[in-house]
Formats: structure tokens, sequence, C-alpha cells
């Protein structure tokens, strides 16, 4: 090979470094500020306890653990919140499926759970 035929193959090889890597072309323009990452879809929760307060567009639920302090915990409820609404009471045990959402924890599904002490048929 000829130094001169090897000079150009040198150029060609750095050239199309270049190119793959995206310096001489980059394929966007960029403004200096980086797009925001997406963010994924926020996963439901989940809170257990007893209903303490309910109304058309709120529940409140309440929970105790031995050792910890009781934990009261409110809900919105959207009208395609999945709930038995006249099994969902006061006094009653559920689990609340939510989201975190700006407007506060939104409801997705309330479930109701068999009572903490079944009693014995007589």
């Amino acid at each position: 090979m000829s130094p001169s035929s090897l000079a150009w193959h040198k150029f060609t090889v750095v050239l199309l470094a270049f190119v793959t890597a995206g310096v001489l072309f980059p394929q966007t323009q960029t403004t200096g500020e980086q797009a925001p990452a997406a963010q994924p879809a926020p996963k439901p929760s989940f809170f257990a306890g007893t209903v303490t307060e309910i109304d058309q567009d709120h529940v409140t639920v309440s929970r105790s653990v031995v050792g910890r302090a009781p934990e009261h915990r409110s809900f919105l409820i959207k009208p395609d919140t999945k709930m038995n609404r006249s099994a969902v009471k006061v006094k009653s045990r559920v689990t609340v499926r939510y989201l975190h959402m700006p407007e506060g924890d939104v409801a997705l599904e309330i479930q109701m759970r068999p009572p903490a002490h079944a009693t014995k048929p007589s």
C-alpha cells in the first residue's frame, strides 16, 4: 500500500467513526437542554383497614398495627372506582387499591373483606 492510499484509508476510517458517533451529522438538533425522560406509569398501591367515614366523593380507612400508631388514609372516589356501593359502610373491612395522584390518593377499587372475628352460628 502506498503512503497516499494508507492516508486515504485512515481518513475514511476516522470519518466513518465520526459519522457513526453522530459528531458530524447528528440526527437531532440539541438545544443544550435535555428532553425530560418519560415518566413510567404510576403503579397502584394497596391499603387495608376499617372504613371510618364514607360519602359520595371520599372514603377514609384506618388501620392499627401492633407496635405502631394508628394510621388513617382518605381516598377520592371517582365514578369509575370499582366498588359495591351498597355494601361499603362504616366499620366495614376493606382493601383499597389506589394511585397517588397530584389531586390526592384516588381509589381505583374498594374490595370488601370478611369480618375480623367471624361469629359462630347458634
